[in-house]
């Protein structure tokens, strides 16, 4: 028994070093992928833009050039007009740039003037001609040169593969011939560009993913190697120990989290909001001297973060309930909030004299706090009532509003006083309350307010 368990120890040793290594690992490729990988699509997207803005560039360029090279003939007054424009037609079919540039003509009407690679379509209307998805593209290239000229995205045949690839086209308008001319450039190269991008990423992902994997592999087996060297006597008290230390380590860090994670929410949260707030009111308020009140608070509020930052670094306890008490600290946060909005604020308790635990005044606090947080950001309201009771060995708070009340997709609308769905305020605050052995509970109707109720036994607080 004694050789088994110590075989068990080993193993769980081992365990205990190997699984958290492999999961850190894992999660770490995952996010360093994924971070990559997103890097990679907004540097496509940037290079597609910008060579896509190049091209358009080029595009308008060649089009002005050619312009200017037939503008001679196409304002010389003392040719006919025939002739005129069979010499602009003949000059714009022996422009040609690149492998594949070149220039095209047609009427208004649709007619077919110049195709240097295509000329058998010359003399013939292509009004209603259509790239392979269905797109018009000569009416939308005549449409876009007599507003002024402008671009064409659509699928052509491109003469060197005859086949049909990405193509943007730039078109002006001839207005005293009634013609439309411009010129194309196919943008295969782009995703050329891209997809060559795209494989790079592929080949450093596989050296990387085979690099990380290797060295995990190398650390586990030396893990593995030093968890089965240890004396098994000495394991079975330090894992004895190691256990009980790493269980208190976990509920202490957990713990510590959840106070933190809910302190900042619940607390510095709520001032940071407050003092956007008075400074949202400050570019709002045209009196210098309101302006200043409305700084002066929104420092104010700032200070109290700060208090409230250290304070969570101490103990997580707000300074008001130190000072002041449960009762005198919640009217004290009541007062603040009548002062920077138009709420309609009452406050009745019957606690004066009672002494709480101290988590219970905190969380009581702080749900009174999240509730009128959430009724001054979400509800409309115009009143909200915050009572404070004893009933029987029962201590009872609820916050209720007249405001819009909470919509919850789950349920119809016809339903009276339904559960709503919770959000991470409204779950804070559930988990704060059963943290302490009380019982949460929301309800809500559409138009009608909403209400939070809380229960708890004064016999444990």
């Amino acid at each position: 028994m004694g050789l088994l368990s110590n075989r068990r120890l080993t193993i769980n040793i081992i365990l205990l070093s190997i699984v958290p290594l492999i999961i850190v690992v894992v999660i770490v490729a995952g996010i360093l992928f994924s971070q990559a990988k997103q890097l990679l699509s907004d540097q496509v997207e940037l290079t597609r833009n910008n060579v896509l803005a190049v091209k358009k560039q080029e595009l308008k360029q060649y089009v002005e050039m050619a312009v200017k090279s037939i503008e001679p003939y196409y304002l010389d007054e003392t040719l006919s007009p025939k002739i005129a424009k069979q010499v602009v037609a003949q000059k714009l079919s022996q422009l040609t740039y690149g492998q594949d540039g070149y220039f095209f003509a047609y009427t208004w009407e649709g007619d077919a003037l110049v195709l240097p690679y295509q000329k058998e379509r010359i003399g013939k209307n292509w009004w209603e001609v259509e790239d392979v998805q269905g797109k018009k593209l000569l009416q939308e290239l005549i449409s876009v040169s007599r507003e002024g000229g402008g671009f064409v995205d659509y699928l052509w045949q491109k003469p060197s593969t005859k086949e049909p690839l990405p193509k943007l086209s730039y078109a002006v308008s001839l207005d005293k011939w009634q013609w439309m001319i411009g010129t194309g450039v196919y943008l295969d190269d782009i995703e050329r560009q891209v997809s060559h991008m795209q494989s790079g990423f592929d080949q450093n992902i596989g050296k990387t993913s085979t690099a990380l994997f290797g060295l995990m592999f190398i650390a586990v087996s030396v893990i593995a190697g030093l968890g089965a060297s240890l004396n098994l006597n000495v394991r079975r008290l330090a894992n004895q120990q190691l256990s009980e230390l790493n269980q208190q380590i976990i509920d202490s860090q957990e713990n510590e989290r959840q106070r933190v994670s809910r302190e900042l929410h619940d607390g510095v949260n709520q001032l940071l909001v407050a003092a956007k707030y008075r400074l949202d009111n400050v570019t709002k308020e045209k009196n210098g001297e309101k302006k200043t009140l409305e700084l002066d608070a929104s420092k104010t509020a700032m200070e109290q973060a700060i208090i409230e930052l250290r304070r969570i670094s101490q103990d997580l306890r707000p300074p008001q309930l130190d000072d002041l008490g449960l009762a005198a600290a919640i009217e004290s946060y009541i007062n603040g909030l009548r002062e920077r909005t138009q709420l309609e604020l009452v406050f009745e308790h019957d606690i004066e004299g009672e002494a709480f635990l101290p988590e219970v005044e905190t969380t009581l606090y702080r749900v009174v706090q999240e509730s009128l947080h959430n009724v001054e950001k979400h509800a409309n309201a115009q009143g909200v009532d915050v009572i404070l009771q004893r009933e029987g060995h029962t201590l009872i708070l609820t916050i209720s509003d007249d405001g819009e009340g909470i919509l919850n997709k789950t349920k119809k609308s016809s339903q009276k006083k339904q559960p709503v769905q919770e959000k991470m305020g409204l779950q804070n605050m559930r988990e704060r309350i059963q943290a302490i052995g009380g019982t949460f509970a929301v309800t809500s109707e559409p138009g009608e307010g909403t209400e939070v109720r809380v229960s708890l036994n004064m016999e444990f607080i």
